[in-house]
């Protein structure tokens, strides 16, 4: 994702997943793939630590083992994050978005 458009289509109708190491927005879309983008404000620090977090997000959003469906992602990555080992961000990752696309999933079959 890359237009503000479609950033503020996600934080509008998406649904919130707090977690640990970020927050994870989850909006269904009408055809696959699913669509990453990633905010780091400011709050988090340099534009060196910015880049890290987005780079260990991307990396983590590449391990999932189920291939997202048509979901939009919009992941804010928390200052914890910078401290936490790979496994347990990935680990986290993993719990928050079985957390969103079953919520999502149920709003589907509605």
């Amino acid at each position: 994702m890359r237009r503000r458009g479609e950033f503020q289509h996600v934080f509008e109708i998406g649904y919130r997943i707090p977690s640990k190491y970020f927050t994870l927005l989850l909006a269904p879309r009408s055809s696959p793939p699913a669509r990453i983008g990633i905010v780091a404000s400011r709050k988090l620090g340099d534009a060196v630590r910015r880049n890290l977090a987005k780079r260990v997000i991307r990396e983590v959003f590449r391990h999932l083992d189920t291939p997202p469906a048509a979901v939009d992602v919009v992941v804010i990555p928390r200052r914890e994050l910078f401290n936490a080992p790979f496994i347990d961000i990935e680990r986290d990752f993993r719990t928050a978005w079985g957390r969103g696309s079953s919520r999502i999933q149920q709003n589907n079959a509605r």
